[in-house]
């Protein structure tokens, strides 16, 4: 993977002073970046050095809360760290932020050992299984002013979309389109064709972007659907030449749907796939919703002959159940995975009575995931 700041440039960046600090993060699972800002000459000092952070970071929920039925790391384990070792591949400037680059990185435990809970690492192992090729991927938001609510109507904020654009230039973050629809506030990214850990680290980067323009600019940002009523915001994968859409690869990607679609809301869902894309919720992880793609389309047995699920129940139960899928994602990562969207469905049931539309409680809560 070619970087889009290289180390030298960076050096000479931080030494002129252009650049003061360097992010060096992670995603959990849903697709946050984590980590701690390095001031840039203590990073170019060591740009490899390994950072250590809890790896309950890894399985904390959508507030970053732990609890202890994930098996990964919980109050038995310790919470032991993780280390992160940055791939200076990943490296760019983050071009929202002034005088600020970024770079993501590997996770493994102490003994070099990779995480099987790391989402790129999830990603890169499936590319690396699959052999797939370069993929598109597209993401939706709402924008506006005013106290996310849920019957929050987006006011115009044209300004955002130009502030995204720049940012996303500036990162050397290569995108087809970024449209603004002014009548609902949706803005629509949709970042060219790349290799898929790029395409991904590009997708997280540029929806980290959107949410400290947002703050910085008071113009509230939100992937939550169903708020005020229309269309779910999105996220969509477009692999090279299409998703192939046939009944294998359509029902191993019914097994997967909670990888595209992790959170309550916006369920029932719609279909999983349209036009040769994988359709997911625009909070869901970017490197998660690809690699849902690439295994689905890979070569092996066909998932469960079942629809589609319905109800975010059914598809905690279908990816509990789907012995193949467990194959490919490994035991500890399905299972945890399950007990995170457990959890979630239990306290939103409690909360709302498991009502379908939005409700304070939801917007309380999911309103800033993504």
């Amino acid at each position: 993977m070619e970087s889009a700041l290289s180390l030298e440039e960076l050096r000479d960046e931080v030494s002129r002073g252009s650049i003061d600090t360097v992010r060096v993060c992670f995603s959990d699972h849903y697709g946050m970046l984590r980590g701690r800002r390095l001031v840039g000459e203590v990073y170019v000092e060591d740009p490899q050095a390994p950072q250590a952070y809890c790896d309950g970071a890894l399985v904390w929920d959508v507030h970053c809360d732990i609890f202890e039925e994930t098996d990964y790391s919980n109050f038995r384990t310790g919470y032991p760290d993780l280390i992160a070792h940055p791939d200076l591949g990943s490296l760019r400037r983050c071009g929202w932020s002034e005088r600020s680059a970024m770079v993501l990185s590997r996770i493994t435990d102490p003994h070099g050992v990779g995480s099987p809970l790391d989402p790129r690492g999830l990603l890169s192992r499936a590319v690396e299984r699959a052999g797939s090729g370069e993929m598109a991927l597209s993401l939706s938001l709402r924008v506006g002013r005013g106290t996310l609510g849920p019957d929050w109507t987006p006011t115009p904020a044209p300004e955002f979309a130009r502030l995204w654009a720049e940012g996303l230039e500036a990162s050397a973050i290569s995108f087809d389109a970024l449209d603004y629809d002014e009548g609902d506030g949706r803005v629509l990214l949709s970042l060219c064709a790349m290799e898929p850990v790029a395409a991904a680290d590009a997708l997280v980067a540029a929806r980290s972007a959107a949410r400290e323009i947002g703050l910085v600019s008071a113009i509230t940002v939100t992937t939550l659907g169903r708020i005020g009523g229309g269309d779910d915001e999105r996220m969509a994968v477009e692999p090279a030449g299409g998703f192939p859409g046939d009944s294998r690869s359509l029902s191993r990607l019914a097994d997967l749907a909670l990888l595209c679609r992790p959170l309550p809301l916006g369920w029932p869902a719609p279909a999983p796939a349209v036009e040769g894309a994988v359709l997911a919720q625009a909070c869901a992880n970017p490197y998660l919703a690809a690699a849902a793609a690439v295994i689905a389309a890979a070569p092996g047995d066909a998932g469960s002959e079942h629809p589609p699920p319905e109800t975010y129940e059914e598809a905690i139960d279908r990816l509990a159940g789907a012995a193949w899928a467990v194959d490919w994602l490994g035991e500890m990562f399905a299972h945890d995975t399950v007990e995170l969207a457990r959890r979630e469905e239990g306290l939103r049931r409690e909360a709302t009575g498991g009502q379908e539309a939005a409700t304070g409680w939801d917007v309380e809560r999911y309103g800033e995931v993504g």
